[in-house]
């Protein structure tokens, strides 16, 4: 009878970790669509039912416009300068050149809305979120899903605040329902995916119109862009605005100077470049200076619109 063959205990160790099974979101695609409720969403098929590259943006009936475009501010206002910490929390580049935006009653400013979160009977500012439909608000991953999380933040912790200026609030609140990223955000933590959206229990899109969206494979520096959030260093309930351009291009994310502060995160980085779409998305602001090297370390950043960046925000706005 042959002799017992006998395995260290290390190695039977690793041998039982290699043949550990590899569950499928481990390899699934990065800009899967993930939700709070369980839901995903294929990214092939999107691809294959979702055919565009603008969605133009939507007015609000009965309500001010802005003539052509924002305007270009003659007189930028120095604020406070922010407290840049690290990805997520956003810079202040050289002089604060944001200006405010009061009233915010007009259109796109009304489609800009504060995020503020309750917990314990606290409410706090907590992100900026702009409106791409009747009920669907895009802000920054990080806002639904924080940074190396394990789950999701309580959906009904949050009101979303659209157009508001301080203590007026001319489209009131709205709860929120459910929230959406991917798996390049709630997996993987990578800067590139720090995108998300809010599903709201109204339909005030309807009212404050919404901010159109589009995705190009292009270098886009150079192209003249505006930000648009609610800085935890203004007063409260404030709207903020900054004109800058897209400074620097990587293939998921757009680099500028925007001023910013926590609190600005998810807000909509958008150009009046392509003149059919209106007020046009073409970033997810999310992040202030990081990193060891240009441009991480010296502009600030967002998500850009890419080919599936746009199927999952009309596939979130559809919903």
């Amino acid at each position: 009878m042959p002799a017992a063959i006998r395995i260290p205990i290390a190695l039977t160790a690793g041998l039982l970790l290699l043949a550990a099974p590899v569950s499928a979101e481990d390899t699934a695609d990065p800009s899967t669509a993930v939700a709070s409720d369980g839901t995903t969403a294929d990214p092939a098929d999107l691809a294959a039912t979702i055919d565009g590259d603008v969605v133009v943006a939507t007015p609000p009936a009965d309500q001010p416009v802005a003539d052509g475009s924002d305007p270009t501010p003659a007189e930028m206002k120095e604020g406070t300068p922010g407290d840049p910490h690290g990805a997520g929390v956003d810079s202040v580049v050289g002089e604060d050149e944001r200006y405010q935006t009061t009233p915010a009653n007009w259109w796109p400013a009304s489609a800009t809305a504060q995020i503020t979160r309750t917990v314990n009977g606290v409410v706090s500012a907590h992100c900026t979120g702009w409106l791409i439909g009747a009920n669907t608000v895009v802000t920054a991953g990080h806002c639904v899903y924080p940074r190396d999380g394990a789950e999701w933040y309580p959906a009904a912790e949050f009101t979303v605040w659209p157009g508001r200026d301080g203590a007026s609030t001319p489209y009131g609140s709205c709860g929120v329902t459910t929230l959406h990223s991917v798996l390049g955000w709630t997996r993987d933590f990578a800067d590139g995916w720090d995108y998300g959206a809010m599903k709201l229990n109204c339909t005030v899109g309807q009212n404050t119109g919404a901010f159109g969206f589009m995705w190009t494979d292009a270098v886009q520096d150079g192209t003249a862009t505006y930000n648009r959030g609610y800085g935890g260093d203004k007063p409260w309930g404030t709207q903020w605005a900054s004109y800058d351009q897209v400074r620097a291009t990587k293939d998921r994310e757009l680099f500028y100077w925007h001023d910013t502060a926590g609190g600005n995160s998810g807000g909509p980085v958008y150009t009046y470049a392509n003149s059919t779409c209106g007020p046009c998305a073409i970033a997810v602001h999310a992040h202030g200076f990081h990193g060891e090297s240009s441009p991480e370390s010296d502009h600030n950043s967002g998500p850009r619109v890419t080919e599936a960046v746009y199927n999952n925000l009309v596939h979130w706005r559809d919903l």
